[in-house]
């Protein structure tokens, strides 16, 4: 297969994305208001439970379920097992949710993400009987330039040009869908990193796991419709990056980097769909 678009092209196009669109939000972020979801945890907690725990869980059964070979359940817990997706947050917002709740809620799976995933990579190789590593160095450093560090930088930009920051938010919004199509384009276009080259049951499985995350996502959610979505988007959605960055270290086979793309592109979808649902419902 022929390597259309290289990758390092496809990594940064990715990673300006999602900093980008981190950035963007973090000119809307009131800190203050993060902070009084920290002070009332339940909510938080059940969130928590399902981006990190419950999710994750309902991902690997469903491999197994489902028939998939060793390569391809590789692929699919890699990428289950990473939380906290960047765009999730922006994807939640668009639905509806509480911005305050869906913002402390991505922070904190950021931080516990890299405690997290490596004791994730250690159950996985004892159900799957492989010998992977995660560096939890590495998964810091991934978390604190493709997350926090944006955020901050958009709330900084916020307090001190507060007439400004609004603006320069709306500009980087505009940037990261821009970048996002185009990021998706060149992964689509990209051959040996296309989802045209994934059997449909890892397909199967992407589906039916971010469906039952949206639905878990509401059943936990309380009675606040605006909190169920938050923490429905943020299980639904994976991060793609810190999947393919386990990959990376432990030099998996193409295919692993062919399925984790291919469930991040299908949840994408999945999400949309559930988005354009939930607003055609508020709005009768």
């Amino acid at each position: 297969m022929v390597e259309i678009i290289p990758l390092w092209l496809v990594n940064l196009l990715s990673f300006l994305t999602v900093f980008s669109v981190m950035m963007s939000i973090g000119t809307a972020v009131t800190v203050s208001v993060c902070f009084d979801n920290l002070r009332s945890p339940p909510l938080l907690t059940r969130g928590l439970s399902s981006v990190l725990v419950i999710v994750p869980a309902i991902g690997v059964s469903a491999s197994f379920a489902c028939g998939l070979n060793l390569a391809e359940k590789v692929g699919v817990a890699l990428i289950v097992i990473a939380p906290g997706a960047p765009l999730a947050l922006r994807r939640a917002l668009a639905s509806g949710a509480d911005a305050a709740f869906a913002t402390t809620l991505q922070i904190v799976v950021a931080f516990l993400a890299v405690v997290v995933l490596p004791l994730w990579v250690i159950l996985g190789n004892t159900i799957l009987g492989t010998h992977g590593i995660a560096d939890a160095g590495s998964v810091a450093k991934q978390v604190l330039l493709a997350q926090l560090l944006p955020l901050v930088l958009g709330a900084f930009a916020k307090r001190v040009a507060p007439v400004r920051g609004p603006w320069i938010g709306t500009m980087l919004g505009r940037a990261g869908a821009v970048l996002l199509i185009v990021a998706i384009t060149s992964i689509v276009v990209d051959l040996p990193y296309s989802v045209v080259a994934t059997h449909p049951r890892p397909i199967v499985v992407a589906v039916a796991t971010t469906v039952t995350a949206l639905f878990l996502g509401h059943l936990i959610g309380g009675p606040r419709l605006e909190v169920r979505h938050a923490i429905a988007i943020a299980g639904a959605m994976r991060n793609v990056g810190l999947a393919l960055l386990i990959a990376t270290i432990n030099r998996t086979p193409p295919v692993v980097e062919v399925i984790i793309l291919s469930y991040g592109i299908t949840a994408i979808v999945v999400v949309a769909v559930y988005i354009r649902w939930s607003n055609i419902h508020r709005a009768l």
